[in-house]
């Protein structure tokens, strides 16, 4: 055995050991076929999607703990560093400026999938207001012109007349100065979510929403995006997966749905696939919290088919 090998094999085992501990002090409980874990009101508030939801986790930069920013693949403790580095950040440009100094583009992009900087609703930028989920460029534009706002509440009002409800909820958890460690982004279920919570997704509208309701039931991410492909371009359809996800089953068989889970890369997928396929939503719960960090699995499990 390689020490790569074994170093991945302890890794795993102390996972184990670290889930059997917190279920036997009462840390985390089996919920009908999801596992739910304790947490402060905070964290539970960052981890509460609307029906047909889930939510993907999205750290903050400015106050994010050195384990969560290690969380975040490929960042490890080099680029944990480095996050922590810059603080504070005013603007995802200044993260992207500095962070694109010791990596490329592409990984800066990756990064930026779980990080965010707070959003000031009177001082932010059109790219820092992008963040928020349900902004495009035209809506940040407009947002900008209708400051200044005063209060949080005030922006999330002119906010909700501009994108759904669910979203403009879910932007309220990337506000400063309140903003937590943990933001909300959230994904609709492409088997369960209706018309309009389709038609909320930018550049969804009536079209693409009938499009998206067509082809039911998904049973993995490579049919969305071969079905989807066939109207718009492979950048629309990425766009449009920001917001969308096809429930994981329990045979794990394909790594590109498996990567639609937090913390999920290729290696992780194929890991998972070496155990499956699983005999119960449980099992296939209790393999993910054994193989990612703690801050991602309680998110992950939400993806999951009953």
């Amino acid at each position: 055995m390689t020490v790569a090998m074994h170093e991945v094999l302890t890794a795993r085992i102390h996972r184990r050991s670290l889930l059997t501990a917190a279920i036997g002090a009462g840390l985390a409980v089996s919920v009908g076929q999801r596992l739910t874990f304790a947490q402060t009101p905070e964290a539970q508030t960052a981890n509460t999607a609307p029906e047909n939801a889930v939510v993907w986790p999205k750290f903050n930069l400015n106050s994010a703990t050195s384990d969560q920013f290690k969380a975040i693949p490929g960042a490890g403790d080099r680029m944990n560093r480095e996050f922590e580095e810059y603080r504070p950040y005013t603007s995802i440009g200044q993260f992207r400026g500095e962070i694109g100094k010791y990596v490329s583009p592409e990984e800066v992009a990756a990064f930026e999938a779980y990080v965010f900087v707070p959003v000031d609703p009177d001082q932010a930028d059109a790219d820092t207001l992008q963040q928020l989920p349900g902004v495009t460029a035209d809506v940040a534009n407009t947002l900008i012109s209708g400051r200044p706002y005063g209060s949080s509440q005030a922006f999330l009002d002119a906010l909700g007349k501009l994108v759904p409800a669910d979203l403009a909820t879910a932007a309220g958890t990337f506000l400063a100065p309140d903003a937590g460690p943990i933001a909300t982004w959230i994904k609709y279920n492409l088997n369960t979510a209706s018309n309009a919570q389709f038609q909320g997704i930018p550049g969804a509208g009536d079209r693409m929403s009938r499009e998206f309701e067509e082809y039911r039931p998904y049973t993995s991410i490579a049919q969305f995006r071969g079905e989807i492909g066939k109207y718009v371009s492979p950048e629309e359809v990425a766009a449009f997966e920001k917001y969308l996800f096809v429930p994981v089953g329990t045979d794990a068989s394909d790594p590109d749905t498996l990567q639609q889970l937090p913390g999920v890369t290729a290696d992780v997928a194929k890991a998972l696939q070496g155990q499956g396929p699983f005999d119960s939503p449980e099992a296939l719960q209790a393999a993910l919290v054994a193989t990612l960090p703690a801050d991602l699995a309680s998110y992950a499990t939400g993806y999951l088919a009953s």
